[in-house]
């Protein structure tokens, strides 16, 4: 599969550095932002878009839209817009999985354009995947062990430290097979 990824990559004129065609999971993801000294707690967002080569901008956007990623194929290189109108979490969690639809579906797909009403119901695959890449790149198992082990343990007090909504992170945190108070 990484050679088939790597061929196409090439065939592609890609922008990026070879080292990114690698990452196709939240884990490898993490790591690549670690090796670049890029906060992983909270994620900063940005700075992984940036490393990954995207353009990133915040504009205004339908109300019902959150973000788009495309590939532009004259020059083959990939922009991402966020929509600024858009509370500052629900901004994050957009990177976040648009990073994930560049990192696990750019071969399939060169266009993304996320609705806010289809990430409830992760209504196909890719939606769904880019989803939980989001919230394991964004509230890492690793991460969220440190900050309970530390005492952080309220919704809301974990919801900050990670800069998602409380309803992200108790999704995230049901998903790891944690319970407790408002759990």
């Amino acid at each position: 599969m990484v050679i088939i990824r790597k061929k196409r990559f090439v065939e592609s004129g890609g922008q990026a550095p070879p080292e990114i065609d690698l990452i196709d999971s939240a884990d490898k993801l993490l790591s690549y932002a670690e090796r670049r000294r890029i906060s992983t707690l909270p994620l900063d967002v940005n700075a992984v878009v940036t490393s990954l080569g995207i353009d990133l901008e915040y504009g205004p956007l339908p109300d019902d839209l959150s973000g788009t990623l495309r590939m532009d194929s004259d020059t083959a290189k990939w922009k991402m817009v966020v929509n600024s109108a858009h509370h500052q979490n629900r901004q994050r969690y957009t990177i976040a999985h648009e990073i994930g639809h560049f990192c696990l579906h750019r071969y399939a797909v060169k266009e993304f354009r996320d609705r806010v009403f289809f990430r409830a119901t992760a209504s196909n695959q890719m939606e769904w995947e880019a989803n939980e890449f989001a919230g394991a790149i964004l509230m890492s198992e690793q991460n969220f062990r440190r900050l309970l082990h530390e005492g952080v343990s309220s919704v809301d007090d974990l919801a900050v430290r990670f800069g998602v909504s409380s309803l992200a992170l108790r999704v995230r945190a049901k998903q790891l097979g944690f319970s407790g108070h408002g759990l």
